[in-house]
């Protein structure tokens, strides 16, 4: 049987600021909303899509953590689902010039697989080391095989040319079939990235390549759990035409509302799983995960078992943890919340490290998704810092204290104060 929806409430106001932004009602057509891992920008971006399809309007949603993604593979992506998204019979026409590049570049990219790499095809003066191989791979291609493709493997630097441009030229070629597209749909077109943490590493080709010869009148919204000004102060360059906006939390109404559906309907104890949660979707979903494992919410109550809050904060900590692989940072996350922020000097002294070390787990750090800017460095988001806090003490009031004790001593020779 497939599995039920999962049930969403709230983010009205996120589809509200889409709304103006496709009609184009802000001073921006690049929306970044971001925040950390949990806060719910998959359900958003969902919630987005489903209003693009009740309106007719044109989309494609590109997933960052798509396997092997690269920028050939993205364009192919945003045409494919252009075509197959509302009026697509209609758009997919404006892309037929980018289908013909992209199949001969696919071509391309077998041929030089099969015949084991520029170097293995090719001698030094860029002839064919083997053509009657050559011969019999393009045979075997067969029709999908153009004659532009044939001239072109034939020789090394044409090849090599080929190579270099061909992002470019595929960009150009999507670009132009995009502006096509609007034109044929009358109607803007909206590009939605989600989860674009997990292709930061395509940041400066999307910044410095796609974004800026994207045509008048394209929305994008981009999901990620970084702020894109802070992934590449390229971004900057675009001023008020990109808008970063973190998401929020889910507002007392919308988090009830959560709760109500799954069967917890006492108003004490609304209002008490609320504090605890603070809105935080992610803590939501494990409260609810909680009462299901206890037997139900008269088994949970209020959650003032510090053995219910621990399994929360464990749950959470796992959660954390499963993005991480550095076993440094993983035990810095466990140990680090005692801190209320932290720079690479905190790190060394929670991690009994030299400052080197501390310093490369800082780094580490300042990328994880649980982990917000300070003015004085770093620090944890406050609702998941308050939970791991809580777990700590309550599995190890030793390293609670031992840590403690560090930190304080640390402080005190910071400010010149003796310390019995």
């Amino acid at each position: 049987m497939p599995e039920p929806k999962p049930y969403i409430v709230g983010r009205q106001a996120e589809v509200e600021l889409f709304d103006k932004l496709v009609v184009g009602q802000t001073s921006y057509w690049l929306l970044n909303i971001y925040g950390p891992g949990g806060i719910g920008k998959t359900v958003v971006c969902q919630k987005l899509e489903a209003r693009a399809r009740q309106q007719g309007l044109p989309f494609a949603t590109i997933q960052g953590d798509s396997p092997d993604l690269t920028p050939d593979r993205l364009l192919y992506y945003i045409q494919e689902g252009l075509a197959q998204g509302p009026g697509g019979e209609k758009l997919a026409g404006a892309f037929g010039d980018f289908r013909r590049r992209y199949e001969d570049y696919l071509v391309v990219q077998d041929i030089l697989q099969r015949g084991g790499g520029l170097p293995t095809m090719f001698d030094v003066v860029g002839n064919v080391k083997d053509p009657a191989g050559l011969t019999k791979t393009l045979a075997e291609l067969g029709k999908a095989v153009s004659e532009e493709v044939r001239r072109t493997v034939h020789n090394r630097f044409a090849l090599e040319r080929y190579l270099r441009g061909v992002d470019k030229a595929l960009t150009a070629s999507l670009v132009e079939g995009i502006g096509a597209a609007m034109e044929r749909a009358r109607q803007p077109i909206t590009i939605l990235v989600d989860t674009y943490e997990e292709m930061e590493g395509l940041d400066d080709w999307v910044c410095r390549t796609l974004v800026r010869e994207l045509p008048d009148g394209i929305k994008m919204v981009i999901f990620g759990r970084n702020q894109l000004h802070r992934v590449n102060f390229d971004w900057d360059e675009y001023g008020d035409t990109v808008k970063a906006m973190e998401l929020p939390e889910l507002s007392e109404a919308d988090a009830k509302a959560y709760l109500v559906h799954h069967g917890l309907r006492d108003a004490a104890s609304l209002d008490e799983v609320y504090q605890f949660t603070g809105g935080y979707p992610l803590l939501l979903v494990l409260v609810v995960h909680l009462a299901r494992e206890s037997g139900g919410w008269e088994a949970v109550g209020t959650l003032e078992r510090s053995a219910d809050r621990d399994f929360v904060a464990t749950q959470l900590l796992n959660r954390i943890l499963r993005e991480e692989r550095v076993r440094e940072v993983r035990d810095f996350l466990e140990r680090g919340c005692i801190a209320r922020w932290f720079d690479p000097e905190v790190v060394s002294v929670i991690m009994e490290v030299d400052i080197a070390q501390g310093r490369a787990i800082y780094d580490k750090l300042h990328r994880h998704s649980f982990i917000q800017p300070h003015p004085y460095g770093l620090k944890f988001h406050d609702k998941i810092r308050e939970l791991l806090l809580e777990r700590l003490k309550f599995t190890s009031e030793t390293t609670y204290r031992h840590i403690s004790q560090r930190l304080m001593d640390y402080y005190a020779e910071k400010a010149g104060i003796e310390r019995a």
